[in-house]
């Protein structure tokens, strides 16, 4: 700002003050009253628009669509637009460079726009960046609502040459029965996670007895594993689960 701009404007300022109203008890007041209205128009909210509460929730669902809470959607649409270059990338931009590069924008802005002037017509790229900000999360967040991707189609996986394997075809409707596909990956259908893609895990070379031991105790075989334990196979069961698992890359897929 030149420096006859900066004295017009104080000049303009020192006339306003003089006209102007203290801080206390005006913008006291001010403020009571906005924060009681907002107070006032969550509790109608609440009363009038209840939550009704859903069906139970069924662990072993298959075509259950995650979703997180309202105010993570736009981070999750973000997930969305980096996904399928690899594993790290979407987690890598959409949760910490994006975001990040975003809050350094926020913080370091009052440096860039050092300009007194406080009439919003007056600061015309601080207004255009507030409202492309603001329009940018309102859509991510609307689509991260209403995306339709992101389900887990465990009903289109198609797994070549398992009808010849009886005991690893059980397997694979234990897999597809219990809900493993909201986890797991297989010929990139299902989860990409938290889970490991599993369409090669019968090249790892693991035992049936090393899948049994861990399908019971997920952190006794992999440390820090946040995979949940599967008490309630029985033993054949556990047996068809681990052949399944040791066929995929190998015998079958």
């Amino acid at each position: 700002m030149k420096r006859s701009q900066k004295l017009a404007y104080k000049r303009e300022f020192e006339a306003s003050k003089k006209d102007g109203k203290p801080f206390f008890p005006y913008a006291v007041a001010h403020d009571l009253i906005v924060a009681t209205a907002t107070l006032g128009v969550v509790i109608a909210f609440a009363v009038i628009f209840r939550v009704e509460i859903g069906e139970p929730v069924n662990p072993a669902t298959t075509d259950f669509v995650p979703r997180p809470e309202w105010y993570f959607f736009f981070l999750f649409e973000l997930l969305k637009i980096f996904e399928g270059e690899d594993a790290l990338t979407p987690v890598i931009m959409a949760t910490f460079i994006v975001p990040n590069l975003l809050m350094v924008l926020l913080i370091i802005w009052p440096f860039i726009d050092r300009g007194p002037e406080r009439r919003i017509w007056r600061r015309p790229v601080s207004v255009v960046t507030a409202i492309v900000v603001i329009f940018m999360l309102a859509y991510l967040t609307e689509e991260g609502a209403n995306s339709p991707g992101g389900a887990v189609a465990a009903d289109e996986l198609e797994i070549p040459g398992i009808e010849n394997f009886p005991e690893a075809e059980a397997g694979f409707e234990l897999y597809l029965l219990n809900g493993c596909a909201s986890c797991h990956m297989i010929n990139g259908v299902g989860a990409p996670g938290p889970g490991p893609d599993l369409s090669k895990e019968g090249e790892k070379g693991r035992t049936d007895e090393w899948q049994i031991g861990h399908l019971k105790n997920p952190p006794e075989f992999v440390p820090g594993s946040s995979m949940p334990a599967f008490t309630n196979f029985t033993d054949q069961q556990y047996q068809e689960l681990a052949v399944f698992l040791n066929g995929l890359g190998t015998d079958f897929n």
